[in-house]
C-alpha cells in the first residue's frame, strides 16, 4: 500500500505532464497553421504533368496492301549474255505488303509469288557454234515439259516520298530480300543438222516439234537446269503515289526487282 501510492502519484504526474505538453504543442501548431494560412494560399500551384505525346509529334501508322507486277526481260538484253535466245521473258507476280509509315517514310515487308517462264525454243550458249558441232539447248515451256518454274520472295524495302500535292507524291526507294525457287526449267540437248547460229531452225529443233535436230543422247531426254535453291532479290523502285484519302494509297511503280518490272499496288493504313 505504501508502495502503490507513490507509484499512483507518479503516474498521474506523468500523465499530467504529457497532457500539458500535448496541449501546448497543439496550440503552437495551430498558431503556426493560422499564420501560414494566407501565405500558403498565395503560393502558385505546380503545373500538371503532360499526359501524352506532344501535338507536334508525327504518329506511326501501320498498313496492309496487295500488289500485282509484270516482270519482263527483252530478248536483246538476254542476248548480251548468250549467243542466241528463243525469246524474251515475261511473267506476272502477286503479293502482299505490310507497311510501317511515319510521315513521308515507309518500311515495307513484302511477300510475292511469281511464275518464271522464258521463251520456248533454241538457245545457244555464248561462244558456241552449232555449225561446228556444238550442241544447242531446246528450252521447254511448262506445257511441253510438265514442270513450272516459280519463286516465292521475301523483301524489306525502305521508301521515301516527295510531296507533289495533298493527293500526289513521288515514291522512291530500295531494298533487299531473298527468292526461294520452286519447280524446274527443262531442256533437250540437241545436235543440230544443217543449222548455223544465225539460222538455227529447223536444224536445232527436236523432231517432235517439227524440226530436224537429233537428241544428243540418242533418244528424247528431258534435262533440268541446275539452279541454286535461293536467289538474292534487289529492289529499286520509282513511282507515283495517289492518295484518295489519308488512309488509302494507290501506287503506280516500276524499277528493278532483280529483273525489270512494272506494276500497281494499294495499301490501307490504320
Amino acid at each position: 500500500m505504501k508502495l502503490a501510492l507513490p507509484a499512483l502519484c507518479l503516474g498521474m504526474l506523468v500523465s499530467a505532464e504529457v497532457a500539458g505538453g500535448s496541449a501546448s504543442a497543439g496550440t503552437a501548431l495551430g498558431d503556426d497553421k493560422a499564420k501560414a494560412g494566407p501565405e500558403a494560399s498565395a503560393a502558385p500551384a505546380d503545373p500538371p504533368a503532360p499526359s501524352g505525346p506532344t501535338s507536334g509529334e508525327t504518329p506511326v501508322e501501320y498498313g496492309i496492301g496487295v500488289r500485282a507486277r509484270s516482270v519482263w526481260v527483252p530478248k536483246a538484253v538476254l542476248e548480251l549474255f548468250i549467243e542466241r535466245a528463243a525469246g524474251g521473258a515475261q511473267n506476272y507476280g502477286y503479293g502482299v505488303d505490310l507497311t510501317r509509315r511515319r510521315g513521308t517514310t515507309e518500311l515495307q515487308l513484302g511477300f510475292e509469288y511469281e511464275h518464271i517462264n522464258v521463251g520456248q525454243g533454241v538457245w545457244i550458249n555464248k561462244g558456241d557454234d552449232v555449225s561446228a558441232g556444238d550442241e544447242a539447248d531446246y528450252v521447254l515451256g511448262p506445257k511441253a515439259s510438265g514442270h513450272q518454274l516459280s519463286w516465292f520472295t521475301i523483301e524489306f524495302t525502305f521508301l521515301n516520298h516527295a510531296e507533289i500535292s495533298k493527293m500526289f507524291a513521288l515514291r522512291y526507294g530500295g531494298g533487299i530480300g531473298v527468292g526461294i525457287l520452286r519447280g524446274e526449267l527443262d531442256h533437250n540437248n540437241i545436235v543440230c543438222v544443217g543449222a548455223t547460229n544465225a539460222t538455227p531452225e529447223p536444224g536445232c529443233v527436236p523432231m517432235r516439234f517439227g524440226g530436224q535436230g537429233v537428241y544428243s543422247e540418242g533418244t528424247e531426254t528431258q534435262e533440268a537446269y541446275k539452279l541454286p535453291p535461293v536467289f538474292p532479290v534487289v529492289n529499286a523502285i520509282l513511282g507515283l503515289e495517289i492518295r484518295p484519302n489519308s488512309h488509302w494509297t494507290i501506287n503506280l511503280e516500276g524499277g528493278i526487282r532483280t529483273l525489270p518490272f512494272f506494276g500497281v499496288s494499294s495499301s490501307v493504313f490504320f
